[in-house]
């Protein structure tokens, strides 16, 4: 096999070149030398040297990376742009791919993106667009690309798996009749096809209540019932803001430079647990370095991800959900100031003291620890009956205070207390104006609101491509402003040595005006004693 040949320089019978066509677009060029500067070797060495002549892949990857950077997705709509669109027949050198062949290629390489994604990372960095010293992490949910119509909850699937085994137990009993009468007008090839598909069928309709039963695990006890699962795609979730299924996408963005450093997309309905992967990978993309920072919302905050952080010594911030809920405070609020506001009693009004191992309540007294249970600590007063501040304390129906202290709740209290600092207010500032108007860029002026692919493999690899053309957008756009800043600065320093000039030869005629001066003075006072 071999590779279609084309040339953006050649002339055709009319003397045009395609290239003539592309000069005003100045993204398409630089698209197609970012590819140029890529290491492909796998790439190429994916095609079989067998067979007819295919497209050029590192034509076809330059083709997908600038049509997401416009909001392209659609293979037909790729396939007609590359008909009429000079810059998409710059890019693919007057060649016209058609759909099938462009949805191939997208498909075959997803698993080759998340390299030359890093690949293009480098190049921003040796090109100084960024010193990535300030990570935000976020996530947004975007729909799948299947509808959720056909799911399911257990006591439906259960009902499909009867309905099924039932038309299964009925077409047996048919082929059992058609053996025994070989004359018969059934056709025992299609009851036999027809058993098999339905059996299919069955197998799927039993994996996905396998599925449905891990995930009922995660969810609390009354939400079970009436989760789902979609026979159409199993990976993906219900989730809030996608109006039906849906994935949650995550990703990490240079605050400076507003790139994204790292991507990935997850089944899971929350950002729980999805802060230390997205680290871990930024910093396999962009290489360690300790004097990093990284910042994220409340919506990533758990015990177990700061314990790690903490063991790596990460720089990092994540937002605390609930901030009254820590005892950090030197003394416990006033009993004077709880019963002057008449608010109830929050767990931060208490101090917790690390010597001696006990809360101290505003009233004054202690709670000790009396058990432990599962992955926490109960600490109990003892004097809660006769407590002035009891109403404004006790739950109802309890006769003394209880407090649940988690084995990690000292990571969480010196996190809250690093939150408070100057320096973290501004980073949480820059993380609003940084990762979270990349993902709007991205939903709203390319349009990315739906996946075209099918499968979290698949649409993880959709949402690196995507990430690919958030940082082709961003590198086009920096390197244009450098080219135009370096031609400004030329042309400055052209006008300052024009301008040293000019002022070399005002003062040499200065001088020559002045020898003039004196030389007419001398002649005046030469006349005068004639």
């Amino acid at each position: 096999m071999g590779f279609i040949s084309s040339d953006r320089n050649q002339y055709d019978l009319l003397g045009y070149r395609i290239d003539d066509f592309a000069k005003s677009d100045k993204k398409s060029r630089f698209v197609v030398d970012l590819v140029s500067r890529l290491n492909l070797k796998t790439l190429f060495a994916s095609y079989s040297d067998q067979g007819g002549d295919a497209y050029p892949p590192d034509m076809m990857l330059a083709l997908w990376f600038y049509a997401y950077s416009n909001g392209i997705t659609s293979t037909r709509d790729l396939e007609e742009l590359c008909q009429y669109d000079t810059r998409y027949m710059y890019i693919s050198g007057n060649q016209k791919p058609d759909h099938s062949t462009l949805s191939r290629f997208r498909k075959a390489h997803l698993d080759l993106l998340i390299d030359y994604f890093v690949q293009i990372l480098l190049i921003a960095r040796e090109a100084g667009i960024s010193e990535f010293n300030h990570i935000t992490i976020d996530g947004t949910k975007i729909k799948a690309s299947r509808s959720g119509r056909q799911s399911y909850n257990e006591a439906q699937l259960d009902q499909l798996i009867a309905n099924i085994r039932s038309d299964i137990s009925r077409y047996m009993n048919q082929c059992n009749y058609a053996e025994q009468n070989e004359n018969d007008q059934l056709d025992l090839e299609t009851l036999r096809a027809e058993k098999a598909r339905l059996e299919a069928v069955e197998k799927k309709l039993l994996d996905r209540k396998q599925l449905l039963k891990k995930r009922q695990k995660e969810l609390h006890a009354e939400y079970r019932a009436k989760h789902k699962v979609s026979l159409l795609e199993a990976d993906a979730r219900f989730m809030v803001k996608t109006d039906g299924l849906g994935y949650n996408a995550q990703a990490a963005v240079d605050t400076k430079s507003k790139l994204i450093v790292a991507a990935d997309v997850t089944d899971q309905p929350n950002d729980q647990g999805q802060f230390v992967p997205l680290q871990k990978q930024a910093e396999n993309n962009l290489g360690p370095d300790k004097k990093r920072a990284y910042t994220a919302d409340a919506g990533y905050h758990n015990g177990k991800d700061l314990e790690q952080l903490e063991q790596d010594n990460i720089d990092a911030l994540i937002a605390d959900p609930a901030p009254q809920s820590r005892s950090i405070r030197s003394e416990p609020t006033s009993a004077d100031v709880i019963l002057s506001e008449k608010r109830k009693i929050e767990r931060g009004d208490f101090v917790y003291h690390q010597q001696g191992d006990y809360y101290e309540c505003p009233a004054g007294d202690r709670l000790v620890k009396v058990k432990n249970k599962g992955k926490s600590t109960i600490y109990r007063a003892r004097m809660c009956q006769s407590c002035p501040l009891a109403i404004y304390c006790l739950a109802s129906k309890k006769n003394y205070k209880q407090i649940h202290r988690s084995k990690r709740e000292a990571c969480a209290e010196r996190m809250s207390v690093k939150l408070q600092s100057l320096e973290a207010k501004q980073r949480m500032y820059e993380r609003k104006v940084s990762s979270e108007p990349v993902f709007g860029n991205i939903k709203e002026n390319l349009g990315f609101r739906r996946f075209s692919l099918c499968g979290i493999n698949p649409v993880r690899g959709e949402f690196i491509l995507m990430a690919i053309a958030n940082n082709i957008n961003i590198m086009s756009k920096w390197i244009e402003k450098d080219r135009l800043t370096a031609a400004m600065a030329k042309a400055y320093a052209q006008i300052d040595q024009h301008i040293a000039l000019s002022k070399n030869i005002l003062s040499k005629l200065l001088v020559l005006f002045n020898n003039l001066l004196k030389k007419s003075d001398l002649v005046l006072a030469y006349q005068g004693n004639i």
